[in-house]
């Protein structure tokens, strides 16, 4: 089962919408679904329609999803929200809402798909369409509808970039796993559920 506290998949979303293409190739049927070009080998998407497309084709497939729910510990682990469920039949619950903190489950099932002892704060900035590619930052690519999506682990190089801006995004990820595209999470969160069915 997916589930996440806000009232969708996908938004708010603050991921990256870059897809590196030697890692994985771009999991949907067509670009248009994300809103996505692709350059140079790196598909640049509106993240949260690629997420949304995403949790689509995981219920196409027969998966369960519920929006608007919480992980609740007391008296013992239930799931509330839409409608409490109690959760004795799990054995594993992934949590990838980063903005959103959940109790500890104190039973051992609990998979948080980022604990490592150093993490990055990486910031990201959705530029208006037709401005060009900044050249400063670590990362960047232009979307299908024109506008421009820039990353970089400095807020003070975005800052020339403000008055552009249309959006500010950041994300929390590992110091030794590199830039957070899209292709990464998706790895780390597939390595995550491989793990635990094992």
């Amino acid at each position: 089962m997916l589930i996440t506290a806000h009232a969708e998949f996908g938004f708010p979303h603050g991921g990256c919408g870059l897809w590196n293409l030697s890692g994985d190739p771009w999991p949907l049927d067509t670009f248009e679904e994300a809103v996505a070009q692709e350059r140079n080998g790196t598909i640049t998407c509106r993240s949260q329609w690629l997420v949304k497309r995403l949790v689509h084709r995981f219920a196409e497939a027969g998966g369960q999803v519920t929006c608007r729910a919480r992980l609740e510990n007391e008296p013992e682990p239930l799931l509330r929200g839409t409608g409490a469920m109690p959760l004795p039949a799990l054995d594993h619950v992934v949590l990838a809402d980063q903005d959103v903190a959940e109790p500890d489950l104190h039973r051992g099932i609990t998979h948080v798909l980022i604990e490592p002892s150093h993490t990055v704060l990486w910031h990201g900035r959705i530029l208006a369409p037709h401005h060009d590619l900044p050249a400063n930052v670590e990362a960047s690519g232009r979307r299908g509808d024109g506008t421009v999506e820039a990353w970089s682990q400095h807020l003070d190089l975005l800052q020339p970039l403000a008055e552009q801006s249309i959006e500010h995004l950041q994300v929390t990820w590992a110091d030794a796993a590199g830039f957070p595209t899209a292709d990464a999470v998706a790895a780390r969160s597939r390595a995550a559920v491989d793990a635990f069915l094992g």
